[in-house]
């Protein structure tokens, strides 16, 4: 049986998946499957594209899950790496349509399973799936370029688009004036909103580190990676300190930390 959870003030419904992999449900939630997960997120997504189709031929025809669906997943409760976490979510969203997916990290309780860790996994990395997610969906990364075979589980230090743009530093530095949106989007520091904000203002006239500061990006961390009319680097990229240089001093997070991020769309 799956359970379907409706957040009345959102209208979005939620089968939660709980558990990243098929093998950590039957050892750990036996009574659960993706099999069965997967039907009920399949008959919610077939049911939102036909209350869609019926309100396009009758705009007054009910609404079904008007803001969609979403599943949640529980972090640590097993060793399984993130590259698996993100790779079950995005077939999740590429299958069914979801919203988003939200991730818990596993919390232990008294008299626990023998079978479950004693500690809850850092909160950083709960903070860094949000941000991985954000990047498969919104920036076009892939899975595995944010946990590739070699580091299948997310850095905690660093964020995800930063790790990943230290890996592939033959790709930098990426002039402001000349690249594609799919590359500006690749910057460190760079969000969404920020790339079409520079696409709009190259348009009339070549962007300088002036117009980048008006936008209120993290330029340390950019200008590694970036050429502007008034900027190129000089063997930053290289630079064996790279890392130390570019990599924002550690704050502590909160709960609302990711749900800002996701708000701002701004990595």
């Amino acid at each position: 049986m799956c359970v379907v959870a409706q957040d009345p003030a959102h209208q979005l419904l939620s089968a939660n998946i709980e558990l990243p992999t098929d093998g950590d449900l039957k050892k750990l939630a036996p009574e659960k499957s993706f099999a069965v997960t997967g039907g009920t997120m399949k008959e919610i997504s077939a049911r939102v594209e036909q209350s869609r189709a019926e309100r396009q031929e009758s705009p007054k025809a009910p609404k079904f899950a008007p803001a969609g669906q979403s599943t949640q997943m529980i972090v640590g409760a097993k060793s399984t790496p993130d590259a698996a976490i993100l790779d079950t979510a995005n077939r999740l969203y590429t299958r069914f349509k979801l919203k988003r997916v939200y991730y818990s990290g596993y919390s232990p309780i008294p008299l626990v399973d023998a079978r479950l860790p004693a500690k809850s996994p850092p909160l950083v990395r709960e903070h860094r799936l949000y941000q991985a997610d954000w990047l498969l969906r919104f920036y076009g990364f892939r899975v595995e370029e944010l946990t590739p075979p070699e580091q299948p589980d997310l850095s905690l230090e660093l964020d995800p688009k930063l790790a990943w743009a230290l890996r592939r530093r033959e790709l930098f530095p990426v002039d402001v004036n000349r690249a594609p949106r799919e590359s500006l989007l690749r910057v460190p520091g760079m969000g969404v909103r920020t790339v079409d904000r520079i696409l709009r203002i190259r348009r009339w006239h070549r962007v300088t580190l002036a117009d980048l500061g008006r936008l209120r990006v993290p330029l340390t961390r950019m200008k590694p990676f970036i050429v502007t009319a008034d900027h190129r680097p000089t063997g930053l990229i290289d630079s064996a300190r790279l890392a130390e240089r570019v990599t924002p001093a550690a704050t502590q997070l909160s709960l609302f930390t990711s749900a800002r991020e996701a708000l701002t769309g701004e990595l």
